[in-house]
């Protein structure tokens, strides 16, 4: 496997290398095309000077890219600032003209010329591309301007300018695509390891994000007897919060039910990308479901607020590297049943290292992207195992588990959250929420929830308190090993603590 990964990455090499290799002696060749051009323009027209300016609108600059003079008191700079050069007023000209110095100009403009200025005329060529003029051919001479008897040579120039510099935009084009690809097979060796499957959909949701400018990434799966929001990309702005319920008539939804990609431009924040309860439904998103064997396992949500990031070619590219990945984890795990759902236990709480790399992913998102919610984490559990063991049998009890991360769940109580497997009858768990006291309110709504006796769903009551310890994220935590540890803490002083409650 390893020389295999060696012979690739030396092929990769090469071909990059003979890649660069053409697109630079294209380049050297196109230079010298243009400077016999203008060579070819000046001595057919009986102009002293003639020279080519690039226009950089970008950085407002107007670039030079060759000239011919027949004076000697002619010095041009490689680069001069749109208000320091008389061509600042022609810049999107797009037809010729010819001007007289003195008359339209003065002569002081044309600082090109030292000690004297020998010209009278100067005659204005520029080259259009796509609705914008990228360059300027100044023609320069002391007694005339082009007559009839010099039309043709004019356009004849200009053809072949035209021609030229198309022919050089499409080569430059196919190997700014070929880079383009070249560079996509590199990323794909991010999915191509060994890894446990939460730690793939990490890699994978910020490998999409790195195609991105200023959206997100989001993965959605099943759970907690639902679906909803699980991992954000470490970078991703404007998210939906963790936990958060897909809902009908969503994006996500869609895609999770018809197996197929969607994608929507949102219009008055319309559709809705997961849930009508969203912040943001702004520019466009893809909606890619992560299927195995026909089984949809998840939704990776990717969101952007520029439409124009999601060309076509991105788009195939994206939902390959969902396909990819979902190929990977199977890869990696052949005795894996994708007949169920994959991130989660057989209580229908998350695995262990879902929420610890979705933890790891907000406690990165806290420095890097301006987050609008207060995030939680924290572990809750029963107060009176030791009763309900002696009383319930073993089948019973797993029941129970079941029933327990349904009754927890904090979509039960409107607030965004998941819910994780840390140890029997031990329960992690994730809130987000704008709401300051959330968590408080969630805790609170558990208390009431079990004050008395409550009934599992094969038909057995039970009475139990609750107990639950959390800490808050912030920036000071380096890794979801160290919430985790604060958070059991947490818990060791509830479970202390006579209060039957929280």
């Amino acid at each position: 496997m390893k020389n295999y990964a060696t012979a690739r990455e030396k092929e990769r090499s090469n071909a990059e290398m003979v890649g660069q290799k053409r697109q630079e002696k294209a380049l050297r060749e196109f230079k010298q095309v243009l400077n016999d051009l203008i060579f070819l323009l000046r001595s057919a027209s009986d102009m002293e000077t003639v020279y080519m300016y690039w226009v950089n609108r970008g950085r407002e600059q107007f670039v030079m890219e060759t000239k011919s003079t027949v004076l000697n008191n002619v010095m041009f700079e490689d680069r001069i600032g749109f208000d320091q050069h008389f061509l600042d007023e022609y810049k999107d000209l797009d037809e010729p003209v010819a001007v007289e110095v003195g008359e339209d100009i003065p002569a002081s403009a044309l600082k090109h010329y030292y000690n004297e200025v020998p010209v009278k005329y100067v005659t204005l060529l520029p080259f259009v591309n796509n609705g914008e003029t990228v360059a300027l051919t100044v023609l320069e001479s002391s007694d005339h301007i082009f007559t009839d008897d010099k039309s043709d040579v004019i356009y004849s120039y200009i053809n072949a300018l035209r021609n030229v510099l198309n022919t050089y935009l499409e080569i430059s084009d196919l190997y700014e695509q070929q880079d383009e690809w070249i560079d996509y097979e590199e990323r794909l060796s991010v999915l191509e390891t060994r890894c446990h499957r939460a730690e793939m959909i990490k890699r994978l949701l910020n490998l999409v994000q790195s195609f991105l400018h200023d959206g997100g990434v989001s993965f959605i799966t099943q759970g907690m007897e639902s679906w909803c929001n699980v991992m954000n990309a470490d970078d991703a702005k404007y998210a939906p919060p963790v936990g958060m319920k897909m809902e009908e008539r969503s994006m996500a939804y869609e895609a999770a039910e018809q197996g197929e990609t969607e994608f929507a431009i949102h219009f008055n924040n319309n559709p809705k990308r997961l849930s009508p309860r969203e912040l943001h439904s702004e520019g466009a998103t893809l909606a890619i479901p992560l299927i195995m064997n026909d089984r949809r396992q998840g939704v990776v949500l990717v969101y952007d607020k520029n439409p124009l990031i999601f060309k076509e070619s991105t788009k195939h590219k994206l939902i390959n590297l969902v396909r990819i990945a979902g190929l990977q984890i199977q890869a990696n795990d052949p005795k894996l049943d994708i007949d169920g759902p994959i991130f989660t236990n057989d209580y229908n709480a998350f695995l262990p290292d879902l929420w610890e790399q979705a933890v790891d992913s907000e406690l990165a998102r806290l420095s890097r992207v301006d987050n609008k919610f207060h995030s939680w984490f924290g572990l809750v559990t029963i107060s009176d195992l030791p009763e309900l063991r002696t009383k319930l049998r073993i089948e019973q009890l797993d029941e129970m588990q079941r029933d327990l991360i349904a009754a927890f769940n904090p979509s039960q109580f409107g607030y965004s959250g998941i819910l994780g497997y840390n140890s029997d009858y031990v329960y992690s768990f994730f809130i987000q929420s704008k709401d300051p006291d959330a968590v408080h309110n969630w805790s609170q709504s558990l208390k009431k929830k079990f004050s008395g006796s409550v009934e599992l769903s094969n038909g057995i009551h039970i009475e139990t308190g609750i107990k639950v310890g959390y800490v808050k994220l912030d920036e000071e935590y380096e890794d979801c090993y160290e919430v985790l540890s604060n958070a059991k803490s947490a818990l060791s002083q509830a479970l202390k603590s006579k209060n039957e409650a929280i």
